[in-house]
């Protein structure tokens, strides 16, 4: 997939200048979660000068993995954007000999000269806006820990215990030492 490129020079040249942009795109699969729909929005480009303010809100479906039952599921997705990247030199607008240029000193620039790659911003931004730990219901019963039998489907045919003997094991090492911390006050 070629990477969307969206040339924000006039923006940069004309301080004040406010620009409106449409966008309706597929990100690759390999960088970010696989979409179910397009991510669709509006990017507002705005220049003040020494400034170029970037925002927009925007909206998707993403398939993501339960980390309860591991069942794959559609969660939508709406995200805000919102930066600022320093402006260097004199924009055109201000003076004839003058060209304006975005600084991105970023770890992961989205900016070529004066070209704002919207693929990369975007992968960026939903990355940061999707769950740490992703569940298909809040309600979900996860995996039977003995057999992996998804609990939502139904009951296991596994053995019913008080608990897990790690955990069971564990318990019996700490009341015990609390236990020898009691009988030596």
């Amino acid at each position: 997939m070629k990477a969307y490129r969206l040339d924000l020079n006039d923006v940069v040249q004309h301080p004040g200048r406010r620009v409106e942009y449409p966008i309706e795109i597929w990100l690759e699969r390999e960088e970010a979660p696989p979409l179910a729909e397009p991510i669709r929005g509006t990017l507002i480009a705005e220049s003040g000068g020494r400034l170029l303010r970037v925002t927009g809100e925007f909206q998707t479906v993403v398939w993501l993995e339960c980390g309860r039952c591991l069942a794959f599921y559609r969660m939508p997705l709406k995200f805000r954007i919102q930066e600022e990247f320093p402006l260097v030199g004199t924009p055109a607008g201000l003076s004839p000999h003058g060209y304006a240029e975005v600084e991105d000193r970023d770890s992961f620039p989205v900016f070529e000269g004066n070209g704002l790659y919207v693929d990369e911003l975007l992968r960026q931004y939903l990355i940061l806006n999707l769950p740490m730990a992703p569940v298909c219901q809040p309600d979900c019963k996860g995996l039977c820990p003995r057999c992996g039998q998804n609990l939502n489907e139904g009951s296991c045919s596994c053995p019913p215990r008080a608990g897990h003997p790690a955990f069971e094991a564990l318990a019996r090492v700490w009341y015990a030492e609390e236990n020898d911390e009691e009988n030596r006050r």
